[in-house]
């Protein structure tokens, strides 16, 4: 991974948990907060998972270089 992707993923991360930390829902219970944390962790596990495949073929059938 080239280091502006990582630059990327980096802003990505710091918005999500921006966004988290504003999000007063969390504050209720115990069990809300644990759930909204692995929430905005697996979205960003996503995109970092993504970020690391690159550009994919759309033909399913072409062979990898």
């Amino acid at each position: 991974m080239n280091q502006e992707t990582k630059d990327e993923l980096s802003r990505r991360f710091h918005e999500l948990l921006d966004q988290w930390e504003k999000n007063p829902e969390r504050m209720k219970s115990g069990l809300l907060y644990e759930k909204s944390f692995v929430e905005m962790m697996r979205e960003f596990e996503q995109e970092v998972f993504q970020k690391s495949l690159g550009n994919l073929p759309k033909d399913k059938n072409s062979k990898k270089k």
